[in-house]
């Protein structure tokens, strides 16, 4: 735990020297202005120096971090392996944001004698120190962040796992009640019997104890208060003393001041087991009266803790749904913003093209566009991550779709922007990619405001079925995919004519759009035959 924390606030002190230079421009090293009595030459070696030391220190660190996950991936504790993993993922993002490759780009740029910067040198220098500021951002942000989401699915899978075994020790309780009230099996048979259920029902009752492994409580709990099977235990204390003085065959009593150590609902299944033991007594003594009597009572107290049970689960999906839809529109935000900020890029490149007496692009526009192209590229990662976490989820069939409509045209534009294809069709898949991502927040505001509209106790269904995105927002999301489709089909025609047609990137646009129309019609016949469900 020690060394996790020391890591983590290794890469926050390295990263606050970025965040630094990249947000306070009064602390840049900006190779165009002299600063103090140095020259302009001397700032820019400093600067140099300085992102080669940052450079180093950031192939230490992220070293480290490796080192560091592999000793706790090898830990007994799931805490540790789960640490480990969070670290694996921040080794991932380094790859996956360029970090490296940024770091030897601005030093490169910064290597120039200053006599031989361009103004668009100096201004894509600039550019990847913020952008190297906001990967360490993610990267900070990844390793600060809580478990709270493996939280949430660890004690979802726990509280499914739990409900279905008690409502098999509630379906087997029922059989050998039936048993008991019809008289075909001899009082051995019969408390054999019970006995099993009466057992699995103490093993349940133990697992429900906060650390889940039936070691966190003396005495015994989920044993009969009368001391039967339970050797005298229960017997020891004051509690203990007073029950001693009632009757063997009294129901479970309530005790004010027994803390809340365990999963809603323990209480509950502790009692029913007490009616068990009891049952198993009153077939002992050939009381099958008494015992039928016993195994209804245990019936219903597991029936009462299956109800505290689906309401807990039904608590945390509802979190785990709302964690997960605010995720998704901050993403969907953070990726309109990249492609405004592209999109503006992408049409004054395309003024500027249009200035130049042959209409051609010009070294520094070409640059430029390489520079929107970069940008592009982080809305493909970030689009692919979106699908990933709509498909572990499971319920959504709409808005994958959308994402990769989204990842898909972000390609195109990042592939067109690379060759400084900066025209009205390049322009047009970007202004499709805003209006799908301004959808999608929408739709996700709705489905949080409609979330905590509907976020009421005693709710009946399977809580574990509830859904992400509701059947109108993926209809919804449907329509707004295939007016887009129309209306890039009217483009292509309208641009595309004749030999133009056959170029192949074209063609691998107009097979992508075809494609995409044939998703469209899979996800709406999904949802048709209830495929989502």
């Amino acid at each position: 735990m020690n060394r996790f924390v020391i890591a983590c606030l290794g890469i926050l002190a390295f990263g606050w020297v970025l965040f630094v230079r990249a947000d306070d421009p009064a602390k840049q090293d900006d190779p165009t202005k002299p600063k103090d009595d140095k020259s302009s030459a001397a700032i820019k070696d400093e600067a140099r120096e300085n992102q080669q030391v940052l450079e180093r220190r950031f192939k230490d660190f992220e070293q480290s971090l490796l080192r560091l996950a592999q000793r706790l991936e090898k830990s007994s504790k799931p805490e540790d392996r789960q640490r480990a993993d969070t670290l694996k993922k921040a080794i991932a993002l380094v790859g996956d944001q360029g970090v490296d490759l940024k770091f030897k780009t601005l030093i490169e740029i910064l290597q120039k004698p200053s006599t031989s910067l361009s103004l668009t040198e100096i201004k894509q220098a600039m550019d990847q120190n913020k952008m190297l500021a906001e990967d360490i951002r993610a990267i900070l942000a990844l390793l600060m962040a809580d478990n709270r989401d493996d939280q949430l699915k660890d004690e979802i899978k726990r509280l499914m796992e739990l409900i279905k075994q008690l409502q098999k020790i509630k379906r087997e309780q029922q059989i050998a009640r039936a048993k008991t009230e019809g008289n075909k099996l001899d009082k051995e048979a019969l408390g054999k019997e019970q006995k099993k259920v009466s057992d699995d029902t103490e093993k349940v009752a133990k697992a429900m104890n906060k650390d889940g492994d039936g070691k966190g409580e003396k005495g015994s709990k989920g044993e009969p208060k009368d001391g039967k099977d339970g050797k005298g235990k229960q017997g020891q204390g004051q509690q203990g003393d007073k029950d001693k003085d009632k009757p063997k065959d009294s129901p479970p009593q309530d005790n004010p001041n027994q803390p809340a150590d365990g999963t809603p609902g323990k209480k509950q299944v502790q009692d029913a087991n007490q009616y068990q033991r009891q049952a198993e007594d009153g077939i002992k003594k050939e009381n099958k009266e008494d015992a039928s009597k016993k195994q209804s009572q245990a019936i219903a107290k597991l029936d009462e803790a299956l109800k505290k049970l689906e309401e807990i689960l039904r608590q945390l999906r509802e979190e785990e749904i709302e964690r997960l839809l605010a995720k998704l529109e901050q993403r969907c935000r953070y990726m309109l913003e990249i492609q405004m900020e592209v999109y503006d890029g992408t049409v004054r490149v395309d003024k500027a093209i249009g200035t130049n007496p042959d209409k051609k692009a010009s070294r520094a526009e070409e640059q430029r566009s390489l520079q929107l192209s970069d940008r592009e590229e982080v809305i493909v990662v970030e689009a692919n991550k979106a699908i990933q976490i709509l498909e572990a989820e499971g319920t959504a069939v709409a808005f994958p779709q959308m994402f990769e409509q989204v990842r898909d045209d972000a390609k195109n534009v990042a592939r067109r922007l690379g060759k400084a294809d900066v025209g009205a069709v390049t322009q047009v898949i970007e202004q499709d990619i805003i209006a799908a991502l301004k959808d999608m927040i929408e739709a996700l505001k709705k489905a949080q405001a409609d979330l905590k509209g509907q976020s009421q106790p005693g709710q009946s269904g399977p809580p574990q079925n509830q859904k992400l995105i509701d059947l109108l927002a993926e209809l919804k999301m449907i329509r707004a995919m295939q007016v887009r489709v129309n209306s890039r089909t009217k483009v292509y025609a309208q641009k595309y004519t004749g030999e133009q047609a056959s170029e192949p990137d074209i063609q691998k646009e107009l097979g992508e759009l075809a494609q995409r129309q044939l998703k469209i019609f899979d996800v709406t016949n999904n949802i048709a035959k209830g495929k989502n469900q």
